[in-house]
C-alpha cells in the first residue's frame, strides 16, 4: 500500500508571501487548524473503514484521495474536518489564536459550495434523499444557497464595508469556475 503527498509549487510562493506579511505566531496557529482540520478527515476515513490513497496540499487546501464506499460515509467524512475545526473554537480562553483560526476555517469550509466540506455534505444529503435526481439538483440547490448566502451578506454588511467579502467572493467563484468532479463515486476526494 503506497501513500502520496505532493505539494503544489504554488502552496510554496503563498507560504513565503504569509510569511513576509503575518505574524509567525497567527501562522502556526493557522496551520495547526488546518493539519487538525485535515486530521479529522484522515480519522474519519480510517474509522469508516475508507482507505486513503494519496493527498495534495496547494495553495486552495488539501485534497485528500480516497476510497469510500457509500454515500453516508462520504458524508460523515466530510463533515469531519468542519466538525474538528469548530471544536477547536471551544479553546478560545487557552488558545485564543488557534481557536479564532479553527474556527473561522470550520465556518468556511461549511460554506455549500462543491468541492468544499459543505458543498460535498450538501451533494450526499441529496443524493441520500433523492437517489435519482443527479447532478442537476445538486447544482441548483448549491447555486441557490450561494445567492442567499450574498443576499443575506450583502443585507446585514451594507455598502461600506462589502469590499472586506472580496476575498471570500473571489475565492467562491474560483470555485464554481474551477469544479472537479470525480470520475467515479468510488474513488471520489474529500478536501
Amino acid at each position: 500500500m503506497s501513500i502520496w503527498i505532493r505539494i503544489d509549487p504554488w502552496a510554496y510562493l503563498l507560504a513565503a508571501a504569509l510569511m513576509l506579511t503575518l505574524p509567525l505566531d497567527w501562522l502556526i496557529a493557522a496551520a495547526a487548524a488546518a493539519a487538525f482540520h485535515e486530521g479529522c478527515h484522515l480519522l474519519a476515513i480510517r474509522l469508516l473503514g475508507g482507505r486513503v490513497t494519496g493527498m495534495r496540499i496547494g495553495a486552495g487546501g488539501a485534497v485528500i484521495g480516497t476510497s469510500l464506499p457509500g454515500t453516508g460515509r462520504e458524508l460523515l467524512c466530510a463533515l469531519a474536518g468542519p466538525v474538528g475545526s469548530l471544536l477547536l473554537a471551544g479553546l478560545y480562553r487557552t488558545l485564543p489564536k488557534l481557536a479564532i483560526c479553527g474556527g473561522i476555517q470550520g465556518l468556511f469550509n461549511l460554506l455549500p459550495v462543491y468541492p468544499m466540506d459543505g458543498g460535498r455534505a450538501l451533494r450526499c444529503c441529496i443524493r441520500l434523499l433523492w437517489p435519482n435526481a443527479g447532478e442537476r439538483l445538486e447544482d441548483r440547490v448549491e447555486l441557490g444557497l450561494i445567492l442567499a448566502l450574498a443576499a443575506a451578506g450583502a443585507a446585514l454588511l451594507r455598502g461600506d464595508v462589502l469590499w472586506l467579502l472580496l476575498p471570500a467572493a473571489l475565492r467562491l467563484a474560483g470555485q464554481l469556475w474551477m469544479r472537479k468532479k470525480p470520475c467515479k463515486w468510488r474513488q471520489s476526494r474529500v478536501q
